[in-house]
Parts: structure tokens; sequence; C-alpha cells
């Protein structure tokens, strides 16, 4: 067997493109993308499902037509998006091969996934968010696992991370602020809750508590069905949800009438993501997923700020930060599974695969065969022309 990374080296880095990176064989470079270009639309579409039916569930009370149109423009976009991406850095791929005369170390697949992933700019708002969130936070823990910083190791560091992102996502939620997805959304206590009687506190508290146990439950069953386990139905997002809620709802129980509303809000917002300890399943994951949204939280009052009267800052606001980190980071996901695929998290290698139709893996699985197998597989496989 050989390193995956000797595609670089002689003789494997003069392989023709059509050898591997062509999904079919006796396909030219272009019928590999429109190839690809199709069948990725076919996986993207059932690895997108939760774009659908998520929302479906967690609004299923105030649904209306227009609110169902508006789920399902945003799930063909997404996945249309993310398909058109993924043939792209293909087709850059071969692109690169065929102007160098060789695989080429930082352009197959780094520059490629860059130059692919140009048309996030003019991917709408949602799919935008939906993007940046998913590939920065996979992004990020796979560079904390590459250099192996202590988070990786300290489930106590990432629970207090966690504590911070989640004060400063419900600091701006319950100040109406901030409107995106974040783990719970508690409801705005009324004027008179201070005056409220404790049963009646617990009461509305229990209410409040059974949305997101049936929240959890529906998430936590369409988790089973999309990995075909539904004997086997694991509570782990039903647990988290109502620890996370309960331990909320708890603090602002205890402390109505003895702190000023907003001050127990805030430490309800940060008490409460010591939820975070009892998440065993991928902790890393969710941290950084926190981290991200939390810093876009930060960002998006950062830009509703005034800075008519600082230049320097007037530009910083219309810098698109999402844009422009959403193509390196994919670059380097992507990098990393072909070459380091032991710092990638399972749902980053499932999201690449899945949405591109399994050929990274594909890949990955024929670099590694011994070096004498791959040029005598490559030797029986015609070299196509670039266009048809």
């Amino acid at each position: 067997m050989v390193a995956p990374s000797k595609v670089f080296e002689w003789p494997l880095n003069r392989v023709h493109c059509s050898g591997f990176l062509h999904s079919l064989p006796n396909q030219s470079c272009t019928e590999a993308f429109i190839w690809n270009l199709y069948r990725n639309h076919v996986s993207s579409a059932k690895y997108y499902l939760p774009v659908l039916l998520v929302p479906l569930v967690l609004n299923y009370r105030k649904l209306s037509k227009n609110h169902v149109w508006s789920i399902v423009k945003n799930y063909l976009q997404t996945l249309g998006i993310g398909s058109t991406i993924n043939a792209l850095v293909f087709y850059w791929m071969c692109i690169c091969r065929r102007l160098c005369g060789r695989f080429v170390w930082g352009l197959v697949p780094f520059l490629s996934c860059c130059l692919g992933a140009q048309i996030i700019w003019w991917a709408p708002p949602k799919v935008l968010q939906f993007y940046s969130t998913g590939i920065i936070h996979a992004a990020i823990e796979a560079m904390m696992r590459q250099l192996d910083v202590g988070l990786v190791h300290s489930h106590a560091a990432r629970t207090l991370v966690f504590m911070m992102c989640s004060l400063a996502v419900l600091r701006l939620q319950q100040a109406q602020a901030y409107s995106g997805f974040w783990f719970i959304k508690p409801a705005l206590l009324p004027d008179d809750y201070p005056k409220w009687s404790l049963e009646q506190r617990v009461r509305d508290s229990l209410l409040e508590l059974r949305t997101y146990l049936g929240i959890g439950l529906a998430l936590d069953l369409l988790s089973a069905i999309m990995r075909k386990r539904i004997r086997r139905i694991n509570l782990k997002s039903t647990s988290f949800m109502i620890s996370y809620m309960g331990i909320y709802r708890m603090i602002q129980c205890v402390l109505a009438g003895r702190m000023e509303p907003r001050h127990t809000n805030l430490l309800a917002a940060f008490l409460s993501g010591g939820a975070f300890w009892f998440v065993s399943h991928i902790p890393l994951t969710l941290m950084s997923f926190s981290v991200v949204t939390a810093s876009q939280v930060l960002w998006q009052e950062f830009c509703a700020q005034d800075v008519s009267k600082s230049k320097l800052l007037a530009k910083l606001q219309r810098l698109p930060w999402s844009k422009l980190l959403i193509p390196p980071s994919l670059g380097f996901l992507v990098h990393s599974l072909l070459f380091q695929g032991h710092v990638i998290n399972g749902l980053a290698r499932s999201f690449i695969n899945r949405t591109c139709d399994s050929n990274a893996q594909r890949i990955v699985d024929f670099l590694l065969l011994p070096e004498e197998t791959i040029l005598t597989k490559v030797s029986s496989i015609s070299i196509m022309p670039f266009l048809f």
C-alpha cells in the first residue's frame, strides 16, 4: 500500500486525470463534469433531506403555504449550490492536471476547491449561512485535531467554551436581535413573572419542556431513520435539549424577583450551557459549531452598530467574511480528507462523500492500493480529451 500523498510523486503524479478522477471509464473531463453534476444532485437530495424535514417538524404548528414554499425553496437552493460546487471542484482538478502535466501539491485539491467554491458568492443568504456554519466549524475542528490543541482532550475546557457561546447567543436571542438557529429558544418571560407563584412558574416551565421533549424525540427519530437504525433510537438530542432548557428555566424560576430579569437571563444563559458536560457524542464537533454560531451572532451585533464616524470600522462591516472563508475552509477539509483522514470527523466525512456521490472516498481507496496495482489499472483506461 502507498500513502495517498504519493500521487504528487513520480510515477503516480503523471497519471492522467481520466485514470481515477473521472467517475466512469471512457469519459472526457467535460462528460465527467456533467455526470457528476447529475449524480451529485441525486446524492445531495437524500443527504439534505433534514434541511427540508427539520424546519417542518420544528414549525409544524404554524405552517402556511408561503412558509412551506420558503422551506422547499431553501432545500432546492442548498442542494443545487452544494452539488454544483462538488462537480466544479473535480472539473478544476482535471484542468489543473492538464495545465501542469502532472498532479501538483496545493493545486489538487486545495486550489481546485477554492476555485470551485467561488459560486458561493451567488448563494442566497440562508444557503450562505448554512454552508458557512457547516463547513467552517468542521475546518476548525480538523485544524484543532491536526495541531492537537488542549481542547481536543479536555471536556471541561470544551464545556466552558460552550457556556460562553451559550451566553453570547441567548443574550441576543432574548433581546430579539437574533432569530437564527440555536439549540434552544426560551420564550420571553412576561413582565409580571416575578409576581407569579412558584407553582405557576414550574407549570409554565414544564409546558415549555414538553415542547422540547417532542422536538428532541422527533429529531432522534429522524436521525434513526436517516441512519436506517429505527430499532436502535438514541435519545442524545432529547436528553441534551431537555437538560439545557431545564437548567435555564430552573434558574429563572429560582431567581425571579431576586435579581433584575436581564441579569437573571444572562446568568441562566451561561450556567445552562453547563448541560454540555453531559454530551458524550461528538463534543468537539458541537463545540466548534457553537463557536462559529456565536461568532456569527457577535458579528451580526457589530454590523448593527452605527460606525459612520469610523471609516475603518465601516469598511470592516462590509467585508463578506462567510464568502471569503468558505472556499479555503472547504479546500482544507477536502485536502485533509484525502491525505490526513484521521483529523476529519465523521460528520464532515459524511458531508463530503454523501454530497459528491462518494467520489472523494473512491479516490482515497484507489490511492491506497499498491503502486503497481494503480499503474496497471490506469494503463487499461483510455486517455480521454478534455471536452467531448
